[in-house]
C-alpha cells in the first residue's frame, strides 16, 4: 500500500504533475538549487514556530519526522538499489516508533501537542499537523478527544491548505475512533478560521483516491506555469513538449473545455482553426491570435492602436511586492525631453512614509502620464493606500496599465503577459539575468534582517530600477511599432481610460 502524506494532499491540490514527478521522475530533472526556496521554507518554519510557542509555550512537541520520500530510488553502498517494499517497510518502523511516542502524550491527556507524529497504516496515512487540542468529549484515547489546527504563512487560507487540515483530521479520526467535527486553520496574522469536517470528507476520500493512482504511475496532465518547485522547469519543459493549450497566455478553463471538445487540444491545431462553436468570435479572435503568435514567433494585432496622453514627461512606476503582497520598495523612472531620473523609495520609514514620498514625487513633477506593468486591478496608489488603511480617493491619481493596455491590443509570442517575459522578447535585457522576484525579495529578507544591507540595498535597487526600464521599454517598443500613437492630430483611436 502507498503511504500518503499531509504534503502529499497539499501538492496534489496546487499541481497534481508535481506530485507524479516527485515518485516517478528522475531526481536530475529537478529544478536548481534557489536561495530564494530556502529562504521561504525558513520562513513559514519560523512563522509557525513562533505563532505555536506564544499560543502554547508549555505544550509537548515531538521530534523531527521521518522522511516519507520512499518511491525515490534508494541505492545500498555496492550500487544496488533497495527493494521498494523494504524501503517502505523501513520508514514504517520509524513512523511507528515516532507515532508511539505520540499515542502515550495523547493517553496522558496533554492540553495541547505540537507538530505531532501520526500514522494511520492501515489506510496509508502519515504526517505532522502544527497543532492537536484536547477537548471533552469520548473517544477511544478516554472522555476527551484532540482536534487539529494548521498554521500557514499566508494572509489567504487556500484550498489546498483546508484539505491538508481535513486531511490530518480524518486521521485523527481513524486513531481516536471519533472525528472532530470541526477543524481550524490560523493565517500569517494569527486569525483562527474553523471548518465542517462533513463540507470535506467526501472530497478527502476522492483525492485519496486520486493520489493513489498518480502513486501507482498514472500521469495527469501537465500545464504550463503549473508546476511546484523543484519541478517547475521540468513541468513547463514538458508541457512545451506536448504543445498544450495552457502555453496561451489567458487560456481559462472554459475555454479549453470548449477547445477540446472540437478536438482542439495542442497550440497548432487551434492556430490553425477557424469556428470553434460555443464561443464567442471576440474571444475565437483572441486565442487565436495569441496561438499564432507563439507559432510564427511574432506579435499580432488584435485591435486598432491605442491613443496614449502626447506628454513631454513620462513616468515608469514599479512596486516590489513580497511573500505575503507586502510592499517593500517603489521606484519611480521619470523620463523628460532632455532628462531621465529615477528614485526608489523602501519601507525603512513605514509603508506610510512611501506613499507619501510617491504621491509627493509625483505630484511635484510637470503634466506627466503615468504607466506601471499591472493586471487589470488596483493602480501602485491604490496599493499602497490599502496598506496603509487609507481611502485610495484621497490620494489616487490617473495611470495608465500598460500590462492590460498592450495585451488587449497585441498578442505576443510569449507564454504569459509577464513583463520579464515581454520585455525580453523586445530586447531588453536586465543587468542580471538570473534575477526574479524570488531573488530580489530574498534579498530584501537579507536587508531587513541587517545583513550586508548596502550589497542587498543594492541588488532590489537595481532590480527595481530595471523593472522600470523594462515597462519603458515595451513602451517604446510599442511607440515605435505604431501600437500605442500619441492623442495630437489623430482622430477615431480608441482611447484606453485613463
Amino acid at each position: 500500500m502507498h503511504r500518503i502524506s499531509g504534503s502529499d494532499i497539499s501538492l496534489y491540490i496546487e499541481s497534481p504533475f508535481s506530485l507524479y514527478c516527485k515518485y516517478h521522475v528522475d531526481r536530475s530533472e529537478q529544478d536548481p538549487p534557489e536561495p530564494a526556496q530556502d529562504i521561504f521554507t525558513e520562513y513559514g518554519h519560523q512563522h509557525e514556530t513562533r505563532l505555536m510557542h506564544e499560543r502554547y509555550p508549555n505544550s509537548s512537541r515531538n521530534a523531527t519526522p521521518p522522511s516519507h520520500h520512499h518511491s525515490r530510488p534508494q541505492r545500498r553502498r555496492d550500487g544496488q538499489r533497495i527493494p521498494l517494499a523494504k524501503r517502505i517497510a523501513r520508514l514504517d518502523n520509524q513512523r511507528t516508533r515516532a507515532f508511539g511516542d505520540t499515542l502515550k502524550t495523547m493517553l496522558d491527556g496533554v492540553e495541547t501537542l505540537l507538530e505531532p507524529q501520526l500514522c494511520y497504516l492501515p489506510r496509508g496515512m502519515h504526517g505532522s499537523p502544527d497543532i492537536l487540542e484536547r477537548r471533552e468529549g469520548d473517544s477511544a484515547l478516554g472522555g476527551f478527544h484532540y482536534i487539529v489546527k494548521e498554521i500557514k504563512s499566508s494572509k489567504r487560507i487556500r484550498r489546498k491548505h483546508i484539505l491538508q487540515a481535513a486531511f490530518y483530521n480524518t486521521m485523527m479520526g481513524h486513531i481516536q475512533q471519533y472525528t472532530p467535527k470541526e477543524f481550524y486553520l490560523l493565517n500569517v496574522a494569527g486569525e483562527e478560521s474553523e471548518y465542517q469536517h462533513e463540507e470535506y470528507a467526501d472530497e478527502i476520500s476522492c483525492i485519496m483516491s486520486e493520489v493513489t493512482s498518480i502513486m501507482d504511475g498514472q500521469m495527469p496532465r501537465v500545464s504550463y506555469g503549473r508546476g511546484i518547485f523543484p519541478w517547475s522547469v521540468y513541468s513547463d519543459k514538458m508541457a512545451v513538449e506536448n504543445d498544450d493549450l495552457s502555453l496561451v497566455s489567458g487560456m481559462e478553463s472554459q475555454d479549453r473545455r470548449r477547445l477540446e471538445s472540437v478536438g482542439l487540444t495542442t497550440v497548432s491545431a487551434l492556430a490553425d482553426a477557424g469556428v470553434v462553436p460555443g464561443m464567442t468570435q471576440a474571444r475565437r479572435h483572441v486565442l487565436i491570435g495569441r496561438a499564432r503568435s507563439l507559432k510564427t514567433g511574432r506579435a499580432i494585432r488584435l485591435e486598432p492602436p491605442a491613443c496614449v496622453p502626447d506628454t513631454t514627461t513620462n513616468v515608469f512606476l514599479r512596486l516590489e511586492e513580497g511573500l505575503n503582497s507586502e510592499v517593500y520598495m517603489t521606484g519611480v523612472l521619470v523620463v523628460s525631453t532632455d532628462d531621465i531620473q529615477y528614485v526608489s523609495f523602501t519601507h525603512d520609514d513605514g509603508i506610510d512614509a512611501m506613499l507619501k514620498g510617491v504621491t509627493r514625487h509625483l505630484r511635484d513633477l510637470p503634466e506627466h502620464t503615468t504607466y506601471y506593468w499591472g493586471s487589470g486591478g488596483d493602480t501602485p496608489i491604490r496599493v499602497l493606500a490599502r496598506h496603509c488603511n487609507q481611502e485610495s480617493s484621497d490620494v489616487d491619481m490617473p495611470m495608465m496599465d500598460l500590462q492590460t493596455l498592450s495585451s488587449s491590443i497585441l498578442a505576443f509570442p510569449t507564454y504569459r503577459m509577464k513583463l520579464k517575459l515581454v520585455a525580453e522578447w523586445t530586447g531588453f535585457e536586465w543587468t542580471d539575468p538570473q534575477s526574479d522576484w524570488g531573488s530580489a525579495y530574498a534579498m530584501y529578507q537579507q536587508y531587513a534582517a541587517g545583513v550586508a544591507r548596502q550589497k542587498c540595498l543594492k541588488y532590489i535597487r537595481t532590480y527595481n530600477h530595471d523593472n522600470c526600464l523594462a515597462i519603458r521599454a515595451v513602451w517604446q517598443w510599442m511607440i515605435r511599432a505604431g501600437h500605442l500613437v500619441p492623442k495630437s492630430g489623430l482622430e477615431g483611436l480608441r482611447s484606453p481610460d485613463l
